[in-house]
């Protein structure tokens, strides 16, 4: 309450932008015409022993190490690095070689012996955490995950961690080891955008994309159903389909509606993981593609009968549009059991 009292009086006194999570707070200041406190070649309205004055009355304890008087552009703020001239974000390299060494150290404790409950919840909430700057590490969580959630929170029990969540663990020990350091580029994507995006899967025909006037379909071959190939995974690998469209009609920096009536696959991409492994690897490959494109999706539900997709699905490929001609190259997967028509 008293750090929300510091900051009301911040903003009131003109200093800010200002940002605070629990005892974590960072100060800016803009350069202004006139300003009496000179930096370089800009003049401000205040620096950090300005800024402090005005919440002396309020006595807090401010630490030395919090906050830099010369306003610099690269800050620590809620464990992350910013750059704020670069427009990104990164582990600070002392808390990159403590998570590598948190990943190394389990893997070399429980890889072939049994664990408990509070390892598997240690590790798992640090890999989410930094998961804002590793994008990609969402689709290496599940495994992880689904192994917590055998154990029923008995906090009692020691499990052996199944070969599939050392394998990821062994992908973010190799991730976090790797040089440079991964940097999360941020950029502005503006207000969402409605360019009439529909898709649509039907049990009777497969899969429809429409993207304005541009649209795709796909039927799968006979041979396509092998296990965990289900309809969810269908629904999952239309956004997949849907997010090659993009790239090759050449979106980017944007964030796009959906309109879907696959309410599961909704739920995944807007979690970038699924406990359903051919799930989980559909979003493992289409979210490269979103993070170098800088695309994001908005997903809106919409019922099959007013969805303009759902004719293209079940075999109407004559719309009053334009076919979209197939610029990528399917993956083998993809390629085994689905045909661009």
């Amino acid at each position: 309450m008293i750090g929300n009292v510091a900051m009301d009086i911040w903003i009131h006194t003109g200093v800010g932008p200002v940002v605070k999570y629990k005892d974590d707070c960072n100060v800016f200041h803009s350069p202004v015409a006139g300003g009496k406190f000179q930096a370089g070649d800009f003049s401000y309205n205040y620096n950090r022993t300005e800024s402090l004055h005005r919440i002396s009355s309020l006595g807090i304890p401010w630490h030395d190490k919090k906050g830099d008087p010369d306003f610099l552009f690269t800050q620590v703020y809620i464990g992350f690095l910013w750059d704020l001239p670069n427009c990104s974000v990164s582990l600070p390299p002392e808390k990159l070689a403590r998570f590598r060494e948190r990943v190394y150290i389990f893997m070399d404790a429980y890889e072939g012996h049994q664990c408990p409950l509070r390892e598997v919840d240690h590790i798992h909430s640090s890999l989410c955490y930094i998961t804002f700057v590793y994008l990609d590490g969402r689709s290496h969580l599940p495994s992880i995950s689904n192994f917590a959630a055998s154990f029923g929170q008995d906090e009692h029990v020691v499990r052996y961690p199944p070969k599939l969540m050392m394998t990821d663990l062994q992908w973010w020990l190799a991730v976090l080891s790797k040089s440079p350091l991964c940097i999360r580029l941020l950029r502005l994507r503006g207000l969402v955008q409605d360019h009439q995006i529909f898709v649509n899967m039907s049990t009777s025909w497969r899969i429809g994309i429409l993207i304005s006037e541009i649209w795709a379909a796909f039927h799968l071959k006979p041979e396509w159903k092998i296990p965990g190939y289900d309809i969810c995974w269908l629904e999952a690998l239309t956004i997949e389909l849907l997010f090659y469209m993009l790239e090759a009609l050449n979106f980017c920096d944007t964030i796009l509606l959906v309109h879907s009536n696959s309410q599961g696959a909704i739920e995944a991409f807007k979690k970038g993981c699924c406990p359903n492994w051919h799930i989980n690897l559909v979003l493992r490959r289409s979210f490269p593609i979103m993070s170098h494109a800088f695309i994001s999706l908005i997903f809106q539900y919409i019922e099959s009968k007013s969805n303009p997709a759902d004719s293209i699905s079940r075999g109407n490929l004559s719309p009053p549009s334009q076919s979209f001609s197939l610029s990528f190259d399917l993956s083998d997967k993809i390629a085994a059991v689905l045909v661009h028509a």
